[in-house]
């Protein structure tokens, strides 16, 4: 019996295999060619980018409060910024109505103007250019920003180690930084922009910005850094149009328009939010935060929208009793002479107001400034500390508004007035991501991360 062998040429699974990728490209050479419309271009993984590159110098000052007590007052900040924009060509439609917007990816790096104390700053963040005047020879706009920032010099690495968490000055001369007590902190850019454009591919380029660092009062000493800068620059657009970077055709099946399919005019959104805080670098304590806030909103255009809120607010830092005050074995004690806090109570940590909420819209993402009005505030009548205690220790007696001084940091208190930065992003139909940051005056009193809920 003679038993049939596979010629030794022959590989059964490579046969196999061309046999299926054969089959697969006739199929496929069968069906029909799929086409995309230019309404879905911004889904295929093919987008074209217009592309432009800057870099700039920078030349500001530091303003700082009169905590900070330098050899000068207001510090020279010089340094630069490198960054590479993208423009869409005119087919994402969160970005034409905003006038043909662009995205930058920068890093900014700077010195302070203070080696001991203050030290050298690196930024890395993302802005968005948003065209105010768009003319193919000269182009203003906004641009506003956000990221993290590095310093190299903080309250740790200043101080003598004798004296650390317990003093800034020592017989009225600085010791240490005390605006700043982490190396990583939040980046915020705001200020407008001018580009001119000549020749086929280059721009001039000149922008003014406030730009701030601090890191939301989660590590204290954090008074924080403000800087008005001037940026001048070139930048190199490889390949575009003679008129300019944003000028660009949009997609007409993309745009609809500022005014036309607003999905929904009215809106309520309920928002619980927390957070962690430190008050004074002394007491090297931690005290939790929360948040809720129940908002009406009313959306006139696909950019904007404005609303109604009522914020209740719960900060643990107000359960801590003044050093003069503690008992033995107290577990929080503050030694912030801010607020005279004689016993701990939990009303004292319970606040409410009403809010302003006015946010703009880019695709997915809102973004807010609030201005609210306490209506709940007991900690009011123990602030500023000193008036209490000659007081002999009684409550003041305010109404809703008063004065005060919200810069002066020797009677510093809230007051009647709070604000909030709000980042929101809605990844459904309901839910949405929260990031806040509760301020007063711009003094930064904590940071919180909350989800949300939108009424349908």
């Amino acid at each position: 019996m003679t038993i049939l062998q596979p010629h030794p040429c022959i590989n059964f699974r490579r046969t196999v295999a061309i046999l299926l990728l054969l089959v697969g490209i006739c199929l496929a050479n069968a069906a029909p060619a799929v086409r995309y419309p230019r309404s879905n271009h911004r889904t295929r993984s093919d987008i074209s980018y217009l592309m432009r590159y800057r870099g700039s110098l920078t030349l500001g000052y530091l303003n700082h409060d009169d905590k900070m007590d330098f050899y000068i007052s207001r510090p020279v900040v010089l340094g630069g910024t490198v960054a590479v924009e993208f423009l869409p060509t005119g087919r994402w439609k969160c970005l034409q109505e905003w006038n043909n917007a662009s995205i930058g990816l920068a890093l900014t790096a700077v010195d302070l103007g203070h080696n001991k104390f203050l030290g050298q700053a690196i930024a890395p963040h993302a802005y968005f250019n948003i065209p105010l005047v768009n003319h193919p020879r000269a182009i203003f706009g906004l641009r506003p920003g956000a990221g993290v920032g590095f310093v190299t010099r903080t309250y740790a690495n200043t101080v003598p180690d004798d004296q650390r968490w317990k003093n800034i000055k020592v017989n009225g001369e600085q010791i240490a930084n005390a605006s700043i007590g982490s190396i990583a902190n939040a980046f915020m850019t705001a200020g407008f922009y001018f580009d001119f454009p000549f020749g086929d591919n280059w721009d001039v380029t000149l922008s003014f910005a406030w730009q701030h660092l601090s890191n939301a009062s989660i590590m204290t000493p954090n008074g924080g850094y403000n800087m008005f800068n001037a940026e001048i620059g070139m930048a190199y657009t490889p390949k575009r149009k003679t008129q300019g970077f944003h000028h660009w055709e949009p997609d007409p099946l993309c745009y609809e328009g500022l005014y036309q399919h607003v999905k929904k005019k009215w809106g309520i959104e309920l928002l619980v939010a927390g957070g962690v805080r430190s008050v004074y670098y002394k007491d090297r304590d931690w005290f939790g935060t929360a948040t809720v806030s129940l908002s009406g909103y009313w959306q006139p255009l696909a950019i904007f929208r404005i609303g109604l809120g009522a914020d209740f607010f719960y900060d643990g830092a107000y359960a801590a009793v003044c050093d003069e005050f503690a008992a033995e074995g107290n577990r929080h004690t503050t030694y912030f002479s801010k607020t005279y806090l004689s016993e701990s109570r939990v009303t004292n940590c319970l606040r409410a107001g009403v809010s302003l909420q006015p946010e703009c819209i880019i695709g997915n993402f809102t973004f807010g400034y609030h201005i609210g009005l306490y209506l709940y505030d007991p900690v009011k009548n123990l602030e500023p500390y000193a008036a209490v205690k000659n007081n002999g220790g009684k409550p003041l007696n305010r109404g809703i508004f008063y004065a005060y001084n919200p810069l002066k940091s020797s009677t510093y208190q809230d007051g009647w007035c709070y604000q909030k930065i709000q980042l929101r992003y809605y990844c459904s139909e309901h839910f949405f991501f929260n990031l806040g940051l509760k301020l007063h005056f711009f003094k930064a009193e904590n940071l919180d991360f909350g989800i949300g809920f939108r009424f349908t």
